[in-house]
């Protein structure tokens, strides 16, 4: 599968969706004007990703594990929208038995990026492991 590479804006966060390496990132801020325009084709990117996953581990393909990692800095609430949806993908992904590890980065002094993660992991029903920079 291709990666997806979105290069960030003031307004968008950079997407790094590397499946050869098995590490998958967004990162920056995520306030876009219009976040469906802009979360879309990572959705769609996603989904595909995730089915061809299941379909590697119904032939019982080894598969690396993979890491996720949300570098963001900050995020408005029409993103968290689709963070959560991103989220519920990825909760799919490990529910078919996928190595998969979401990792939440967040400045130590930001405790509310980090609420924000724990709020979405709980929502989800999907371990984050947090970490601190």
């Amino acid at each position: 599968m291709n990666p997806l590479v979105l290069q960030a804006s003031n307004t968008t966060p950079y997407i790094d969706f590397n499946p050869s390496e098995n590490r998958l990132t967004i990162s920056g801020y995520s306030r876009p004007e219009n976040v469906r325009d802009f979360y879309m084709p990572v959705m769609d990117w996603l989904e595909s990703f995730s089915n061809e996953l299941k379909s590697k581990m119904l032939k019982e393909e080894q598969i690396q594990p993979i890491e996720f990692q949300f570098k963001l800095v900050y995020f408005n609430s029409s993103s968290a929208k689709f963070l959560y949806d991103i989220i519920i993908i990825l909760n799919q992904i490990q529910k078919a038995k996928v190595p998969l590890n979401i990792n939440w980065y967040y400045d130590k002094d930001d405790s509310e990026l980090r609420e924000a993660g724990e709020d979405l992991s709980e929502l989800a029903q999907v371990p984050f492991n947090f970490v601190t920079y």
